[in-house]
């Protein structure tokens, strides 16, 4: 029995797998068919994020409720304080360095945050999906890292849901993506891998 359920909860696992990888593929498919030039100029990383958020934003808009915002670079999160018993602001979410066993705390701000914007719940539902981006040619091991422990801690600390490291690639078929679930990295590979990833 044991057996039994441990294969089912891999498939149940392979299947969302699948199915977060595939949301984002329309996603990708409108920003490399309508914002080629981007890619083909070699513009700005954050030109190209916002071009992606958009089209994100409009998936959500056709698929979900309107209480998902689709956010660039957001400078505001919330937190429940114990000691006050309410919701408090703050800029940036503190996330600790991790590299070279530094403890050192830092503000960050995301690339792209998928959120509800109210501040009426107490509970981290609010959060859903974090994506950190880089482009072909503006990444390095350490800056993969630091986008990479952003993750692990958003999904492990800040109640998002999943979070995407994505790598646009020149071309559509070169995008790379590593997702994160609970602090773990659950998946990663090419988008349009034929064997899937």
């Amino acid at each position: 029995m044991a057996i039994k359920t441990k294969i089912i909860r891999q498939n149940n696992m392979i299947q969302e797998n699948l199915y977060i990888k595939d949301y984002i593929k329309p996603v990708l498919d409108k920003l490399y068919e309508n914002d080629a030039i981007l890619f083909e100029n070699n513009l700005c990383e954050r030109c190209i994020v916002f071009r992606f958020a958009y089209y994100l934003q409009n998936k959500f808009d056709n698929d979900h409720d309107n209480d998902y915002f689709v956010d660039c670079d957001y400078n505001s999160s919330t937190y429940f304080d114990k000691e006050e018993g309410k919701l408090k602001r703050r800029n940036g979410k503190p996330i600790p360095n991790s590299d070279q066993g530094k403890a050192e705390i830092k503000k960050r701000f995301i690339d792209i945050i998928v959120h509800k914007r109210s501040a009426n719940n107490s509970k981290n539902r609010l959060d859903l999906i974090c994506f950190e981006i880089k482009k072909w040619n503006n990444f390095t091991k350490k800056k993969v890292e630091k986008d990479r422990n952003n993750l692990k801690v958003l999904t492990s600390q800040y109640g998002y849901k999943y979070g995407f490291h994505l790598i646009f690639g020149k071309v559509k078929d070169n995008v790379r993506v590593e997702i994160f679930k609970n602090g773990k990295g659950i998946t990663k590979g090419k988008i349009y891998n034929r064997q899937g990833i």
